[in-house]
């Protein structure tokens, strides 16, 4: 019987603070009792309650404050009872309070470790830690402050204290963006139930920073397949893959609401394009950041019928540059003579939702008298690639889809590589091993007789040790490139957005790009899913295309001319005209001259080093 009871006793005490709290309560309550029988009893008159109930509650009022005894009187049989239910009252609060106090910091600390179920909706979800999650969080955040209250959740195999602690750190005021972070597996269905993705509006899933980023990639995309929403749909997914072969799993495993990235070719694609035209980074930072313009399609039934020609300068402060169809086909950069039908959506260039205004008349396109035709160059050109990583191929592959034939590029870098990846490009290729942090290195590879420069951060090593070393090749390379005599485009791969910063202190002019591009593009697709076929269209390395021109090539350069003149002159040679880069401001952070979508009525007078920010080409992009 004994035996029984002790394996009673330990059940109870398994289960926690809630039931030796409801032990004890009842033991309260049994005292309670017979403290009020022992008065009905025993206590003289004075002391003695009127009923039942009285004696019931005089019984509690002696166990929780035992120091009613000092009062009594009566005969020593009644005052040693009293003293005994005293004694009983304190041993059952000395008890109590204990496990109170052990109950509430035990549920403190569960608060802590983040396990409590996020209750949300229209949320974004965020599985995954590493680099990117301060880019990301802060882009959403920008893309929240104008709009209603919005919540980010945010799952990893990460203290909770600690992420909020690095969140604060990193990203600074949320405004109206509610940051909530949950300790968890990021690749079990159970932990990521934890975020509610099945009520959410968007996941953005993220690899880890190891040597196989994607297999975590793909488990998460796996777990959050799992949980659809209440109507049988799932939320939009959106993730990144390190390496392209792993792109076609990664798309399976997340469903047909998955949107992923290959980071090795898009960063591929945005290296070599903007090594081969200086500034075009620029322009791509400013599309991607949610800080400045932004790509937004929006319903116009107002322009139905019309030319695409005349909607060019339809918004007030917005710039067009295609249309969506009801079936989802998007036509970038269209004939002029396409006619805009009422279900169309506009893709524009703005700043905001709240710049999206249409102008009030609509004003028309300015003839300009055309300028001399230029020839574009299409002779070989060299190139030099500086270090070499994971993306090396697809550099190799991209530079002989860009560059007209006879050209030459040149690898040097301090390890190995396998430089017959880009064989069959069409392309002259040489590999050379050499330090490239050596300044003797690289004033015997005549770097003055390239056109484009190209510096890859090594991707086996630490990121600060590998973007110290890339640091110290940007320096002699511009230090020699003042002293070519013919100058040469440079693009540099950061590992750490934060070392950016120290890149462009010396010589902002130069291309400095860094995985953060990345975040800003999972950012982007996870509030406008359709700008994931924009985006691809638009770093191909055919069709629809950003380039800069001089702006000597379309209207008359140091006269007054407005940039609506500008968007009539280009528009002539069948572009888009969506900005312009100032020679004079190139110095000027944090845009360095590039300006995206200007005021079409403001004169400008143009000079020989200005360019214009064009849109080359069209596309017909057709749905998933």
């Amino acid at each position: 019987m004994l035996q029984k009871f002790r394996y009673r006793v330990d059940n109870v005490m398994g289960r926690g603070a809630p039931a030796l709290i409801g032990v004890l309560a009842v033991l309260c309550c049994l005292l309670a009792a017979l403290n009020g029988l022992l008065l009905l009893a025993f206590a003289p008159d004075g002391i003695r309650p009127d009923n039942a109930r009285s004696s019931v509650w005089a019984g509690f009022h002696r166990v929780l404050s035992p120091t009613v005894l000092l009062k009594d009187r009566g005969s020593a049989f009644f005052l040693v009872l009293a003293v005994l239910m005293a004694f009983g009252g304190i041993m059952l609060m000395s008890t109590l309070i204990p496990v109170i106090s052990a109950g509430l910091q035990n549920q403190l600390a569960r608060l802590r470790a983040g396990r409590t179920p996020v209750v949300e909706s229209g949320h974004t979800v965020i599985l995954g830690w590493s680099s990117q999650v301060h880019v990301i969080v802060a882009e959403l955040v920008e893309a929240n402050r104008r709009g209603r209250r919005a919540c980010i959740a945010i799952l990893a195999e990460k203290d909770r204290p600690e992420m909020e602690t690095e969140i604060r750190e990193r990203v600074g005021d949320t405004a109206g963006t509610r940051i909530v972070c949950r300790t968890g597996n990021p690749a079990d269905p159970q932990d990521v139930g934890i975020v509610s993705p099945g009520r959410a509006r968007s996941v953005i899933v993220l690899g880890t920073e190891d040597e196989n980023p994607d297999f975590a990639v793909i488990k998460s995309l796996l777990a959050v397949a799992g949980t659809p929403r209440e109507d049988g749909t799932g939320p939009l997914i959106v993730a990144g893959v390190a390496d392209e072969q792993n792109l076609a799993a990664a798309r399976l495993a997340g469903g047909p609401l998955c949107r992923v990235v290959s980071t090795q070719g898009f960063i591929a694609r945005l290296l070599v394009q903007s090594s081969l035209q200086s500034g075009l980074s620029l322009v791509y930072s400013e599309l991607l950041d949610f800080a400045g313009q932004e790509i937004y399609l929006t319903h116009r039934p107002e322009l139905a019928g019309r030319r695409f020609d005349d909607t060019l300068l339809a918004f007030r402060a917005s710039t067009v540059i295609g249309l969506m169809r009801q079936d989802g086909h998007i036509l970038m950069n269209p004939p002029g003579d396409v006619r805009v039908e009422a279900s169309d959506r506009m893709v524009v260039i703005s700043e905001d939702i709240t710049t999206l205004a249409l102008a009030d008349p609509a004003a028309e396109l300015t003839p300009v008298p055309p300028q001399p035709a230029v020839t574009p160059r299409s002779t070989g050109r060299k190139v030099l690639v500086l270090g070499s990583n994971r993306r090396l191929g697809a550099i190799i592959g991209q530079l002989g889809a860009h560059l007209p034939a006879g050209s030459r590029v040149d690898v040097v870098a301090e390890t190995p590589t396998a430089v017959g990846e880009g064989r069959g490009t069409g392309l002259e290729l040489s590999f050379q091993q050499a330090d490239i942090t050596r300044r003797h290195v690289l004033e015997g590879l005549s770097v003055d007789t390239y056109d484009h420069v190209i510096v890859l951060c090594p991707g086996d090593r630490d990121p600060q040790e590998a973007d110290a070393g890339t640091l110290a090749t940007l320096l002699n390379l511009r230090d020699l490139a003042e002293r070519a005599t013919d100058p040469f485009t440079l693009v540099t791969e950061m590992a750490d957005d934060r070392n950016r910063v120290l890149a462009q202190a010396g010589k902002p002019d130069d291309l400095i790009v860094s995985g953060n591009f990345l975040s800003l593009r999972l950012s982007q697709i996870s509030q406008n899913p359709h700008l994931d076929r924009i985006f691809d269209e638009l770093f191909a390395p055919t069709g629809f295309q950003i380039a800069l021109h001089p702006a000597a090539h379309y209207v008359p350069v140091n006269r007054p001319v407005t940039f609506g003149s500008v968007v009539g002159a280009v528009r002539h040679h069948g572009h888009l005209a969506i900005g312009h880069r100032i020679a004079r401001h190139i110095r000027q952070a944090p845009h360095h001259g590039v300006e995206l979508n200007p005021d079409r009525e403001q004169p400008r007078t143009y000079t020989d080093e200005d360019q214009v920010v064009l849109l080359t080409g069209s596309s017909l992009i057709r749905p998933d």
